[in-house]
């Protein structure tokens, strides 16, 4: 991310403006809009997950759009089980935000999800066959 900032005469007016590059399938989001082929929409808001648990289909790559309405960083992180031993998926750090994932195809099972900036935000993902 690359933040502009532009001060006037005296510095009486401070302005700031934030350009985002969209990369590899992440990147902070122009809209807090969910795309139309985002498979599921995660919130958080208050320190938690809206919501805790979500339904992903097995072996096909998915978008997942996450939306950051608190004013610290969060992300969204796959793991095994609650552990957090062996990752499938990191999501992008954002604050005050949105952004879409590209989560590559996962296998059948039940999964873990968690901020990795605040691990007691979880949830659960069942990808189903």
């Amino acid at each position: 991310m690359t933040r502009i900032r532009l001060a006037l005469a005296g510095g009486a007016l401070l302005a700031s403006a934030v350009a985002v590059a969209a990369c590899g399938g992440g990147g902070a989001a122009a809209s807090l809009t969910p795309p139309p082929d985002a498979t599921t929409t995660i919130v958080a808001q208050n320190t938690q997950f809206t919501p805790n648990a979500i339904s992903l289909p097995g072996g096909q790559p998915t978008k997942i759009f996450f939306k950051n309405l608190d004013g610290q960083p969060h992300n969204v992180a796959f793991y095994t089980d609650s552990g957090a031993g062996t990752k499938l998926f990191v999501g992008e750090t954002i604050t005050n935000a949105a952004t879409v994932y590209a989560v590559p195809a996962l296998q059948p099972g039940h999964y873990f999800f968690r901020c990795d900036v605040h691990p007691s935000m979880t949830g659960t993902v069942d990808v189903g066959a």
